[in-house]
């Protein structure tokens, strides 16, 4: 009986010293009231699939019991700023200034708060899929909490199209963002809110989805540029349809330069890649991203080409570019060793999960090149020899060749590195200075100290001169007195 006491009391003890998890938030039991939607009840269906456009005085009122934590919002297009109030307390903040698709709101730190009610006010044209609004506890993994652009990349991939950075740049961002930390930011030289002349509702969202399965944070650029089809037989016939359809669309060659121009002084690149100059199997946009690219490049560095961004931004001159299947200055990446950092996937399993959200891609011949089939699966990068996505070529390079490291960043100090080495060298700066102020303090301490040296030593033969001559003058005394006694006796005896 003994034993079973111990035994439970000990289960007991295990039981209580396990943390407890924090309840995850919830996002049922919301109470909507919409009006200035013709189609209100889209926007709690829980399908992005489904959207609803805001007319003049729009607004959604939200209320839950034990108050509202936060919002998720999926917009069908990128939104106007918004406003959100608190009615209660009549706080009110400005939201949707980034643009962004996917849009975070955090109430304890907007509204001071979690109230039971909100109010959120949308200017007329907004268009929006769905709104989410959470209890106090942990946000599901699938709500996305987007920062903005980085202005100091360590990698800036230039991606035609949503789904490529998945394909033939396949491990490269959860590589690199997630394993090696670094600072990675995505720009596409495509929208696909339209593609072909057609409206597209599913890719954008399926876009941002997948950046975010494989572990990017900051929001993606994007241009207005739509997606156009287009190739050619070999790299010059691609390269000329994809003017001519973008030409047709009202976009020039050096509208596309001026826009990855813009792109590279905004995020000031360390190291940029891009595509294939064949556009891997011959796509027209792929073609023109890698060669308006290698303009862009050195344009950007040049203050007198596209002054507009060159104010916006300043110049920047890169230090790398990589190109995918680039024949010189080849480098090979490992992209199969399974990481602790990936929850033990390798860099390329992970950006096979982030394919898995482009599912409307998933009927392309794409899916099988990066899939395999069920009797031949593919599970590893260098299983895939035609586009491998593990090689690349040094196209161009401030910082010399690289000296086979099999590595992007091979002679480019991060700015991480950068940021250690310049805290360093101020805490150095600082020692020294502080070395400096106590040297000079000591060397005024030790020069006060000589001078009531020599003080003393002046005082003291002020004093000995002082009674050296007090001595004279009282021999010289003495001497006066002893012969005026003398006189004064033989005056005496003469008498």
């Amino acid at each position: 009986m003994k034993h079973l006491r111990a035994v439970l009391l000990f289960l007991l003890l295990a039981v209580l010293a396990v943390p407890a998890q924090a309840a995850e938030a919830d996002w049922d039991g919301t109470a909507a009231e919409a009006v200035g939607f013709p189609s209100p009840q889209r926007l709690t269906d829980g399908d992005r699939g489904t959207y609803t456009t805001a007319q003049e005085g729009a607004a959604v009122t939200l209320s839950r019991s034990g108050g509202i934590s936060a919002l998720y919002l999926e917009f069908d297009r990128p939104p106007q700023p918004w406003v959100l109030t608190d009615p209660a307390s009549g706080r009110s903040v400005s939201r949707g200034e980034e643009g962004f698709l996917h849009e975070f709101a955090d109430l304890s730190a907007l509204l001071e708060g979690q109230p039971e009610t909100v109010e959120l006010r949308f200017p007329a044209g907004t268009v929006i899929a769905e709104i989410y609004a959470f209890s106090p506890g942990e946000l599901p993994g699938w709500v996305q909490v987007w920062q903005p652009p980085l202005d100091e990349a360590d990698l800036l991939l230039i991606s035609s199209h949503s789904d490529d950075e998945q394909l033939f740049f396949a491990g490269l961002l959860p590589y690199y963002g997630v394993e090696r930390g670094l600072g990675v930011q995505v720009a596409y030289l495509v929208q696909h809110f339209e593609a072909n002349g057609v409206q597209d509702h599913k890719r954008p969202h399926e876009q941002l989805d997948g950046l975010w399965t494989v572990g990017v944070r900051n929001y993606p650029i994007i241009s207005g540029f739509p997606d156009l089809y287009s190739d050619g037989k070999d790299r010059a016939e691609a390269l000329a349809n994809a003017q001519a359809a973008y030409r047709r669309a009202g976009s020039s060659y050096e509208d596309f330069v001026g826009y990855l121009t813009a792109c590279i002084r905004r995020c000031k690149p360390l190291v940029v890649v891009s595509h294939d100059l064949d556009g891997e199997y011959g796509h027209g946009t792929h073609v023109l991203c890698a060669d308006a690219l290698g303009q862009a490049v050195q344009q950007a560095a040049d203050p007198e080409q596209f002054p507009d961004s060159a104010a916006a931004y300043g110049p920047w001159q890169a230090e790398k570019l990589y190109l995918h299947l680039y024949s010189q200055g080849q480098v090979v990446l490992d992209l199969d060793t399974p990481l602790d950092s990936l929850g033990g996937k390798s860099p390329f399993q992970v950006t096979q999960d982030g394919f898995a959200c482009h599912k409307s891609q998933h009927w392309t011949w794409f899916y099988k090149w990066i899939y395999g089939t069920k009797e031949a699966p593919i599970t590893r990068a260098d299983q895939i020899k035609t586009y491998s996505p593990c090689q690349y070529g040094l196209y161009a390079t401030q910082v010399g060749p690289d000296q086979g490291q099999d590595d992007l960043f091979e002679h480019v100090e991060t700015y991480a590195a950068r940021r250690e080495r310049a805290a360093q060298e101020e805490a150095e700066r600082l020692a020294a200075e502080q070395a400096r102020l106590e040297a000079e303090r000591a060397a005024q301490e030790e020069q006060a100290r000589l001078q009531e040296e020599e003080e003393a030593r002046a005082q003291s033969a002020r004093e000995r001169a002082l009674l050296l001559q007090m001595g004279g003058a009282a021999l010289a005394a003495l001497a006066l007195c002893v012969l005026a006694g003398i006189l004064i006796s033989k005056t005496r005896r003469r008498r």
